[in-house]
């Protein structure tokens, strides 16, 4: 069955293929591996704002610490400008001792996922990019929502108090970082007061409104187009330009701060411990020892440096296959290997996640 390349035919495959399009009948998961894992990567919001730390992974291993450093303080040399410069023999330099515990965080890659879909006659499947876009962006998709949904958690877990309706259960290391982003309890519309408590708590912790990342939930930031204070419906645009790498879920700006919108939230079902996904999220985060997770998380307020991602070697988006003769079908597996960290804690300067919440009753 040997065609000629300027044939205009549509290939059925079959057992008895032979010659040059025998191998129309075998899987190159290699062209797939790259368009699954380009379609992943559109897809990915809360994933795509993380640090990519793979490489410190790529040739093995399954932990990446990372040391923790507290902020160092400079100290008048001669103790002041009145004091002789001799003053400095009987008071010599004090040095920090950098190895005096400061702790470390740890990243573990212990995260496994996979997508898998089974499609007969992989010849036709193969011959046609139109079709095979359809899949890769299916298998990509899967993967892309599995992983920005355990990133969404892990964020929530780091600032909700006794999650999972339980007294005892551990705080989140930045259980307390809350910001009030609207003036009336139990509503998801954003207010000018919220956006100026958010600026104050971004000022009041060291940093600038360009080191944040607002990730909010989609009827908070459909909030925007109904406020006067907000909506420029004659500038409505990608204002990050050429900056940096396009973001998927992208919305704009706000008081500065770039504007993320996602519905991969996922918080603690009320009343139990059970992670849901939900574009309507709650908790408790103001407050320890309530059981009622009766507060609306709005969003995250997110520093760039909070969020930290790592894929096993070769795991990024890994695709498999073999031919399943009872069916008369090819199997695809597309799996991927990470892991995720969220930093920060509750000191000042080290405030790195906010939860944006409705006013307290």
């Amino acid at each position: 069955m040997a065609l000629d390349p300027t044939n205009n035919v549509a290939l059925a495959g079959g057992l008895g293929d032979t010659g040059v399009d025998s191998g129309l009948q075998n899987f190159v998961p290699e062209i797939w591996g790259a368009s699954i894992m380009d379609y992943m990567e559109k897809n990915l919001v809360f994933g795509a704002l993380a640090n990519d730390m793979s490489a410190m992974v790529a040739n093995g291993g399954d932990k990446i610490h990372l040391p923790k450093h507290t902020e160092l303080t400079a100290s008048d040399t001669y103790g002041g400008s009145s004091v002789a410069v001799e003053t400095l023999i009987d008071n010599p330099l004090a040095f920090n001792d950098s190895g005096a515990a400061e702790g470390e965080y740890t990243l573990d890659i212990n995260q496994a996922i996979h997508t898998a879909i089974s499609i007969t006659d992989v010849a036709k499947v193969q011959s046609s990019y139109d079709v095979m876009d359809i899949y890769t962006k299916k298998l990509g998709y899967a993967l892309a929502k599995k992983i920005d949904q355990y990133i969404s958690l892990q964020l929530f877990l780091s600032v909700a108090f006794n999650s999972g309706n339980s007294d005892s259960a551990a705080a989140g290391s930045q259980a307390g970082n809350t910001i009030i982003f609207n003036n009336t309890t139990g509503s998801r519309t954003i207010s000018k007061e919220g956006v100026s408590n958010m600026l104050e708590a971004i000022y009041t912790n060291d940093s600038n409104a360009e080191d944040y990342v607002m990730i909010l939930t989609p009827a908070v930031y459909a909030s925007l187009f109904t406020l006067a204070e907000f909506a420029r419906y004659d500038a409505i645009g990608n204002s990050q330009g050429s900056e940096v790498p396009f973001i998927s879920g992208f919305a704009g700006k706000l008081g500065g701060v770039d504007v993320i919108v996602s519905n991969n939230f996922m918080h603690e079902g009320v009343g139990s411990g059970t992670a849901v996904q939900s574009a309507t999220p709650q908790g408790n985060f103001s407050a320890d020892a309530v059981v009622d997770e009766h507060e609306l998380l709005l969003g995250y307020l997110v520093h760039k440096d909070a969020l930290h991602i790592a894929y096993s070697n070769g795991m990024k988006a890994r695709v498999q296959s073999d031919y399943h003769l009872p069916t008369l079908s090819t199997r695809f597996v597309a799996d991927s290997v990470y892991g995720c960290l969220v930093t920060g804690s509750t000191t000042a300067g080290n405030k790195k996640v906010f939860a944006l919440i409705d006013k307290l009753s």
